[in-house]
């Protein structure tokens, strides 16, 4: 039987640096390569191709941070994670109830979802705007959000080239599925640098609270404290 595996950037641990769980000590399984190619991003990971890693050497891993580190939180991160689905489903076997899983994601890939959405915990999901990805994917963030809206929050990473009149019709179809979802406005980091223009921010938020009704500015934590 050919051994399982999935191309794994890094496992570390570290503090969450962004959306609901910000400031808890977690595992971070990072998958290298992304469907997507956000103008923003700058994560590494998205862009390489890692080596290939086995299933039993990510689990021995984890366990090993999870004793050493105390802790039970592992996140699932990118990249994009959900591209590895099927090795996550097994990584999750493996390692059983006792820890508690969190899926970071870019929100697109919901047929991908449906495999492990019951053994996920909780789910991190990106909304792209279309500037930013040279593409219009609200069709697939809103089939991805009604197969997770249980278990999951929101968060949209804007700058200054943000269309405002596409906010609207997002805000506007995320509010028909889960009017309360946590939804985290989220100012991007560009060369490691965060610039907040509170005006455009204020702006955003404004639109965003008059459909949804839990909406918070956030930036990258991790990167203001200078951490991974």
């Amino acid at each position: 039987m050919k051994t399982l595996t999935a191309p794994i950037y890094e496992i570390f641990v570290s503090y969450q640096g962004e959306g609901l769980f910000v400031g808890q000590r977690q595992i971070f399984v990072r998958f290298s390569g992304c469907n997507l190619e956000c103008s923003y991003c700058d994560e590494p990971a998205a862009r390489v191709k890692s080596d290939l890693k086995s299933l039993g050497w990510a689990v021995k891993k984890i366990k090993e941070l999870s004793q050493k580190h105390k802790t039970n939180k592992i996140s699932f991160t990118g990249g994009e994670p959900l591209l590895y689905h099927y090795f996550i489903k097994n990584l999750i076997k493996k390692l059983g109830k006792k820890y508690f899983y969190i899926l970071e994601t870019n929100g697109t890939l919901y047929k991908n979802l449906d495999g492990i959405i019951s053994l996920i915990d909780f789910v991190s999901m990106d909304i792209k705007l279309s500037d930013y990805v040279k593409k219009d994917l609200l069709k697939e963030h809103v089939s991805f959000f009604k197969k997770c809206k249980q278990k999951s929050y929101i968060k949209m990473v804007f700058d200054k080239n943000i269309k405002i009149s596409e906010l609207e019709k997002i805000f506007i179809e995320i509010s028909k599925i889960k009017k309360d979802v946590v939804f985290f406005l989220q100012p991007a980091t560009i060369n490691r640098k965060i610039k907040i223009d509170k005006q455009l921010s204020d702006e955003i938020y404004k639109i965003a609270s008059d459909y949804l009704k839990d909406v918070r500015l956030l930036p990258q934590i991790h990167k203001l404290i200078k951490i991974k």
